[in-house]
């Protein structure tokens, strides 16, 4: 018998989810940096740049959409380091490259400024996501195009200043804060996975509370016309006997055998007493090292060796974490023991084998 553990999947809590940052209208509005960038750009005059600036000019861009969409991308948390120094790095050099493509003179003292706009936004977007220090490294960056623009491509300190200072304003704050607000993020998500484990455990509680009324209302039910009968000194049939003691096996499979038990399984335990077989279950995991499988299937299995067989003993046992199998059953029948265990391979499945290894059959 096999079968595939399933585990609920569980919904991704990121700080990307938490910022909004894997909306589409901020994709969006990231895409539009872009089309605002090259809107304004056929806008100005044009500079007749030759066609060796012309082609820097356009690859440059390129780069900076590319590091844009990396930073955009993706719902990592922290973001991941590969296209983070891919984003700082492609993104600085784009930004250096539009900027020596422009003819320096003060008529063109906004347009150095326009691409490291675009750049400044995806090194937010770096801090924001988690990777400080590479944010501090594209700040840098900046900082060193500024100092080449003016002592290599003949920009005045002004104009290079100004690029310079533009960068300091737009990342120094958004990479400070982002510095001490993350922990407070993280630290915000610990205590709201803690207030839902609270609640279901509450929930549990509550459950199992009404669930014990509910069988101490079914055990009054049962036992209460048989202790009536004793009381008043009548005799108990042979019928009535019986079921006082698969009363008694049920109250105690419930207590040394719980992680067995389900309706299906204690019908199948209660017609297998009655033909003569010896069932006993045992849940030997603790409540902290209990592993996570689909119990289910292991109920099947139960359910299908005890309406197997017809004589003897069946002993079911579920096995604390360290053992090799999740669950043991051994039917023992005119001195011959027939042992199953059920194992968890890597990819998920449990399956059930005999003691030698084979497929487990009854």
């Amino acid at each position: 018998m096999a079968a595939t553990v399933m585990r609920a999947p569980r919904p991704p809590q990121t700080m990307v989810t938490m910022l909004g940052l894997n909306r589409s209208s901020f994709r969006i509005a990231v895409t539009m940096v872009m089309v605002v960038y090259v809107a304004v750009g056929l806008l100005l005059p044009d500079l007749h740049q030759p066609p060796l600036e012309q082609t820097v000019a356009i690859a440059g861009s390129v780069g900076l959409a590319v590091a844009l969409w990396l930073t955009a991308r993706g719902d990592e948390d922290p973001i991941r380091l590969t296209p983070t120094v891919v984003a700082v790095l492609l993104g600085a050099a784009s930004a250096a490259a539009v900027w020596w493509s422009l003819p320096a003179g003060p008529g063109n003292w906004v347009r150095p400024g326009a691409p490291f706009v675009a750049y400044a936004i995806a090194v937010i977007l770096v801090a924001v996501r988690g990777r400080i220090v590479w944010a501090w490294i594209g700040l840098v960056l900046t900082s060193a195009t500024a100092v080449v623009a003016m002592t290599m491509w003949g920009w005045g300190s002004g104009t290079a200043a100004q690029v310079a200072v533009r960068m300091l304003v737009s990342l120094v704050p958004v990479i400070l804060v982002m510095a001490f607000v993350r922990p407070l993020l993280t630290f915000s998500r610990v205590l709201d996975r803690r207030e839902i484990a609270a609640v279901e455990a509450e929930a549990a509680q509550a459950g199992t509370a009404q669930q014990r009324r509910r069988q101490l209302a079914d055990l009054n039910d049962d036992v209460r016309p048989i202790l009536e009968k004793v009381a008043a000194g009548e005799e108990i049939s042979v019928a009535e006997a019986a079921r006082a003691h698969l009363l008694e096996y049920a109250l105690r499979d419930g207590v040394r055998g719980a992680g067995w038990m389900s309706p299906q399984v204690g019908d199948a335990v209660n017609r297998a007493r009655r033909r003569g077989v010896e069932v006993r279950v045992f849940d030997d995991r603790t409540a902290t090292c209990a592993r996570q499988f689909d119990v289910d299937v292991l109920r099947a299995e139960l359910v299908a060796v005890l309406d197997d067989t017809a004589d003897g003993a069946v002993t079911a046992r579920l096995l604390p974490r360290g053992r090799d199998a999740v669950a043991v059953i051994a039917v023992n029948q005119e001195n011959r023991v027939h042992r199953s265990y059920c194992r968890v391979a890597g990819s998920g499945h449990a399956q059930w084998e005999d003691e030698n290894g084979g497929a487990a059959s009854m």
